[in-house]
């Protein structure tokens, strides 16, 4: 009994440091495979851009536009290259924490990365100032 648990707790910690030893950095596809996001360092944090979208253009072949920012001077900005994630950095084993946009709803949000054991992203978001919050999960681009 007294070899369980030094056991179990190295197991614990082993598991523990390989997820936070494990990148979040890469191309990531979200939820229903709607775009590819790129985590990169960006300055002292991580910051995630959209580099492909099922829909990239609308019903007259334009670019689509982030037409539903809350800040209507930003609404002409194409969505392909938009900056999602800003600032994230280590908040935990295996997360990142950080401000998150969202162009599906104009929104931006109080969020994290959580690596799964499964190697997958969880992406959580709490809006700004209270209300809703709601995760997604997002898997390994394929190279």
């Amino acid at each position: 009994m007294r070899l369980c648990i030094p056991l179990a707790a190295g197991l614990l910690f082993l598991n523990t440091s390989m997820l936070s030893a494990t990148p979040i950095t890469g191309h990531w596809v979200t939820h229903k495979s709607k775009a590819v996001v790129r985590i990169s360092q960006c300055g002292p944090g991580l910051c995630g851009q959209i580099v492909w979208l099922r829909k990239g253009v609308d019903r007259k072949g334009q670019p689509v536009r982030d037409i539903r920012n809350r800040d209507k001077t930003r609404r002409g900005r194409q969505v392909l290259g938009l900056t999602t994630f800003s600032g994230l950095a280590p908040s935990g084993p295996g997360r990142w924490s950080g401000m998150m946009y969202n162009p599906d709803d104009g929104r931006t949000y109080n969020g994290s990365i959580v690596l799964t054991n499964n190697g997958s992203i969880r992406v959580e978001g709490c809006r700004l100032g209270g209300g809703p919050c709601g995760n997604r999960q997002w898997t390994r681009a394929k190279k």
